[in-house]
């Protein structure tokens, strides 16, 4: 069996729209190999950009129903931007490895996802989130 393969245990119960053997080998090489962000301790989903409001409404809900893992992330990002500040990374050891993976704001986004085309295909109203703040 393929390392690509293996579902990070963490991981078990994420769904991708497009999960065929090629995407999920892509998935691992450009984990483990181009995205730099495991050297510094981070999982894959930290490096989500907050300004885009389908990711602070995702934050937001993470927030009010698992909140722990909201300040994991947190002190996950405080630790990686003081090690780029000093222009440093963890050792080896202790990079984030595919098995610690959790993806953890993919059902929130999926649930924001689902709830616009529901809105799209029903009454066309904007949800609040998407509406720029002011």
């Amino acid at each position: 069996m393929a390392p690509w393969d293996l579902v990070p245990a963490a991981a078990k119960g994420i769904k991708f729209a497009y999960d065929g053997k090629l995407v999920r080998m892509a998935r691992y090489i450009s984990w483990n190999y181009l995205w730099g962000g495991r050297q510094y301790g981070l999982q894959f989903h930290d490096q989500y950009f907050e300004p885009a409001p389908e990711v602070q409404e995702a934050l937001r809900r993470l927030n009010l129903k698992e909140p722990w893992l909201f300040d994991q992330r947190k002190i996950r990002l405080s630790h990686a931007h003081t090690l780029a500040l000093h222009g440093e990374r963890l050792p080896k050891e202790k990079w984030t490895k595919w098995e610690d993976e959790t993806w953890y704001l993919k059902p929130y986004l999926d649930e924001i996802e689902a709830e616009k085309k529901e809105r799209a295909n029903s009454s066309g109203i904007v949800p609040g989130y998407s509406l720029k703040q002011h």
